[in-house]
């Protein structure tokens, strides 16, 4: 089992969760969408890089971009 931290993002079309860890030397965050509308439990989208903080600011600027919080 992977330890790592989770984010949480409210946002109008559901609740956006990414998941932040370190496998083999890499951090790496796994992005989800919990929403009545999804039905699929992959991640919409994986994120990984050399440095936490970065892959974190990699993470809010992708949740930003698709998940705006106005619409």
């Amino acid at each position: 089992m992977k330890t790592g931290r989770l984010l949480k993002f409210r946002r109008p079309g559901g609740e956006v969760h990414a998941y932040l860890y370190k496998e083999e030397g890499q951090y790496r965050a796994a992005v989800y969408l919990l929403s009545a509308e999804r039905d699929d439990d992959s991640p919409m989208q994986t994120l990984s890089g050399p440095v936490e903080s970065g892959v974190e600011r990699d993470v809010r600027a992708w949740v930003d971009a698709h998940f705006p919080t106005k619409r």
